[in-house]
């Protein structure tokens, strides 16, 4: 067998695979063997068919599975053993004479291979300025969230009469001329919540009212003309309930008020589980720590995403197989069509142009994604499903599972694979360059990364010019 690359520029290639007999006989043989062993054909037993019966009806699809199966196995060989950078993957060269299985020994497939630009001049110095956004979680958000775990975990109570925080459940009668209308909307189980009452003086007659108490009111200047609120009030849909312009009268059958629970063991073994902790300090202290999580995250991907945008820039405006790329992303991606590719391209252009920096950073620098990092980000990723769903400290019983599904699933690997890629590089990149830390508010975050990334965008589109 016989690989080369011939190439007349620098961003463009052809691989030939050359493949003899003598590669693949032996093993065409041994697989025909094994149909045999295991193919039924009609007149013979199982296993006993003659050979050449075996090799008229499979040999073809045996043959042509081992040519793509060494084809595969040696070109991308070839590519790893020659540190051979190239963009995208290679396509099978479209002008290349079809394959005969009937009367072909010898074969000669051919790649057309994007050839990635070289990274060489590509350098991360001090001189290259990034920030940290340390995002800090004050006494604010997490009495917030405290706040939110009582709520959570609080009782219901009924008292007797009515606060602002309180829900109501009711009869609601719609109204006419100052008597319940015939056939008109009737709901013997409306619920409703004082405090979205946008009218100040009907909010005042709903504020110390009991059960039994007629209040009537006209649901649309209520709720400032809400049509959502209104529809639920009425039990209608919203097309409905924006025409409905009539009063209506509400009588309380039912006061309902959440108490939140108290700060207490109890809620410490509730929302951390059993004996975590031992007193509020300890509590308010491993909140923090759980709010402070994926809030590191984000300044993770953050400073990925900056850090990106840096490598672009350094790599800049340098000319690219364009045809071959196009027509790769053509045939891989299902979210990318001809009407938009032009219009997307330069967006796709920069993630193969960071991708391949990263590359050659990592092969530079002896930087891998080992088994641990990729697992490591599925835990991340398992933890970060399970916190939405209120589980704040997910034991090994529910990650392990939910880890090894993900890292089961190909598409879902390959995902981890990347994300651990960008996590390695990232942390082997601050001690490149000189990282200044930041600290800030979520809020303040957010606004800095708007602007970061209109900042982003602007120099990268600066440097294609």
């Amino acid at each position: 067998m016989n690989i080369s690359l011939t190439s007349d520029d620098s961003i463009r290639g052809i691989i030939t695979v050359a493949i003899e007999k003598k590669d693949y006989e032996k093993d065409v043989d041994k697989n025909l063997r094994l149909y045999r062993r295991k193919m039924t054909l009609p007149g013979f037993r199982k296993g006993t068919a003659p050979m050449g019966m075996i090799r008229k009806v499979y040999g073809k699809r045996v043959l042509a599975d081992e040519i793509n199966r060494l084809t595969s196995e040696h070109l991308f060989k070839y590519i790893r053993d020659n540190r051979l950078g190239i963009m995208g993957e290679p396509l099978p060269k479209a002008d290349q004479e079809p394959i005969n299985f009937d009367t072909q020994e010898e074969f000669k497939i051919q790649f057309d291979v994007a050839l990635a630009p070289k990274m060489t001049d590509v350098k991360l110095t001090k001189e290259d300025h990034l920030k940290w956004y340390d995002i800090r979680v004050d006494d604010a958000l997490l009495d917030k969230q405290i706040d939110a775990y009582r709520q959570d975990q609080g009782t219901t109570e009924t008292p007797e009469t009515v606060e602002r925080e309180d829900w109501l459940r009711g009869k609601l009668v719609e109204m006419e001329n100052g008597e319940q209308k015939p056939g008109g909307v009737w709901v013997e189980n409306s619920v409703l919540f004082p405090n979205i009452i946008k009218d100040e003086e009907l909010l005042a007659k709903f504020i110390g009212a009991k059960v039994g108490d007629q209040i009537v009111f006209n649901p649309k200047n209520a709720y400032g003309n809400t049509p959502r609120a209104v529809a639920s009030l009425l039990n209608m849909d919203q097309a409905t309930a924006e025409q409905f312009t009539n009063d209506c009268r509400y009588e309380i059958t039912h006061i309902s008020r959440l108490k939140p629970a108290e700060m207490n063991q109890q809620l410490f073994d509730r929302v951390l589980g059993p004996n975590k902790v031992k007193d509020e300090a300890e509590f308010r202290d491993e909140i923090r720590k759980l709010m402070k999580a994926p809030l590191n995250q984000r300044s993770e991907v953050g400073f990925e995403r900056d850090l990106r945008a840096l490598l672009i820039r350094k790599v800049g405006d340098v000319p690219l197989a364009d045809d071959i790329l196009k027509r790769w992303l053509l045939l891989t991606s299902d979210k990318v069509n001809p009407e938009d590719l032009d219009r997307d391209y330069p967006i796709l252009v920069e993630d193969m142009k960071y991708h391949v920096a990263r590359e050659y950073f990592m092969a530079e620098n002896g930087l891998k994604a080992e088994d641990s990092d990729i697992e490591e980000v599925a835990k991340l990723l398992a933890h970060s499903h399970f916190m939405q769903y209120g589980i704040l400290s997910a034991s090994d019983d529910l990650v392990g599972p939910f880890v090894r599904d993900l890292l089961k699933d190909e598409a879902a690997r390959r995902n981890l694979i990347n994300r651990a890629a960008d996590r390695k590089f990232a942390e082997w990149a601050k001690g490149q360059i000189t990282v200044e830390t930041v600290e800030v508010s979520p809020e303040e975050y957010e606004k800095a990364l708007a602007s970061e990334t209109a900042n982003n965008n602007d120099a990268v589109k600066e440097e294609g010019k």
